[in-house]
């Protein structure tokens, strides 16, 4: 219960973070954990505030899929374990951050999902919507903000990177196990990222 008020509240947070930015440029942030170096992280596109107000109502009313649902991540294996009532269901192959900008090792819960993510590229503006020069694939899976750069499962148009420490920070897979992975899963799923 506690949980799905601090969720709520820090949704709040967010719309109206959102509601005080240029609504010609709804751009969610970044994803990275640290300031970009030689190049920029991903930066996918904000749909709508709707999506907002769905993700508010997910969290107050959780999905049952959450409350069964957990992934736990094996940073070192390279590797997402999908569990549901504590029995495996399915293992996919991941790639993860590279040095500079490792994936966050702890608990954490999924706070955004979304079907054919927009990425603008951070220094160019350029768009790319879904299909195959989309660098994060088909689907977008969300766990981790520190209110500026986020970090999250996603498809890639570069699967043979799959298995290497190649990312800023977010989990690629295969766009076919992040299709799988996202029907898998519900906003407030629990993500165990474990070194």
């Amino acid at each position: 219960m506690i949980l799905s008020f601090v969720t709520a509240a820090l949704l709040v947070i967010t719309d109206w973070q959102l509601s005080q930015a240029d609504p010609e440029s709804p751009i969610l942030p970044p994803i990275s954990t640290l300031p970009p170096q030689e190049e920029a992280p991903f930066r996918p596109v904000n749909p709508t505030r709707a999506g907002l107000a769905a993700t508010l109502q997910s969290a107050l009313n959780p999905d049952p899929i959450a409350a069964q649902t957990r992934l736990v991540v094996r940073l070192g294996d390279r590797q997402v374990v999908v569990h549901q009532h504590d029995q495996e269901i399915a293992s996919y192959p991941i790639a993860v951050g590279r040095e500079g900008w490792e994936t966050p090792v702890g608990s954490f819960r999924i706070i955004s999902m979304q079907k054919d993510p927009i990425w603008r590229h951070p220094f160019t503006g350029e768009l790319f919507f879904s299909g195959a020069d989309n660098p994060l694939g088909s689907r977008w899976v969300g766990f981790w903000t520190d209110g500026v750069h986020q970090i999250g499962f996603h498809g890639t148009n570069r699967e043979e990177l799959i298995g290497q420490a190649v990312s800023h920070g977010c989990l690629r897979m295969r766009d076919a196990d992040a299709q799988a992975l996202y029907a898998q899963v519900a906003i407030g799923t629990l993500v165990e990222v474990q070194p």
